[in-house]
């Protein structure tokens, strides 16, 4: 059932005609997902470092590492996003995607860094839904998910946020 109190959008606080929110039986905030733990690689480190143009630099150079510091590859910043990623691609079992990829949009992500992951690391990733809400009459559903990285024994690595919107048919 959707809740009319009054929200913050473009026009500012005050109910809005356009947004509600939306606590269905698919995805609700507060939700749990199931918290994973993924070991850092040091090749995959170097194989996205060098993707995204960190060539010859600590992230996919051992020495260079060493050199700034790091007792190891240090984990470049979205890194961490791609990995939550690619979990939750693996989670979704033999039946596919709960939702058609070609209706989603990633819209919004951000990251607070704790502390410096480096290759040959355990992280625990928790991931928690903290909201959903409809826009344009419940044609945009924008599904809010922050997970917190730690190292298995509690330490903070980073939070990450995200905002995906999926794309709804009236009606639906």
């Amino acid at each position: 059932m959707a809740d009319t109190a009054p929200l913050t959008n473009e026009t500012g606080p005050g109910p809005s005609p356009q947004l509600t929110r939306d606590t269905g039986p698919g995805l609700s905030p507060g939700t749990r997902l199931a918290p994973f733990t993924v070991a850092v690689e040091r090749g995959r480190l170097r194989f996205f470092g060098s993707v995204i143009g960190l060539e010859d630099t600590e992230f996919t150079s051992l020495e260079r590492a060493r050199e700034a510091g790091h007792h190891d590859l240090p984990v470049p910043p979205t890194f961490l996003f791609g990995l939550e990623l690619e979990h939750q691609a693996d989670a979704e079992g033999q039946d596919g995607p709960p939702v058609d990829p070609s209706r989603v949009l990633h819209t919004e992500q951000s990251f607070s860094y704790h502390e410096t992951a480096h290759a040959g690391d355990e992280l625990v990733f928790s991931p928690v839904i903290t909201d959903v809400y409809r826009r344009r009459a419940g044609t945009m559903e924008f599904v809010v998910r922050d997970t917190a990285v730690t190292r298995p024994d509690g330490t903070a690595v980073a939070d990450l946020h995200q905002v995906i919107m999926v794309r709804r048919p009236e009606g639906e």
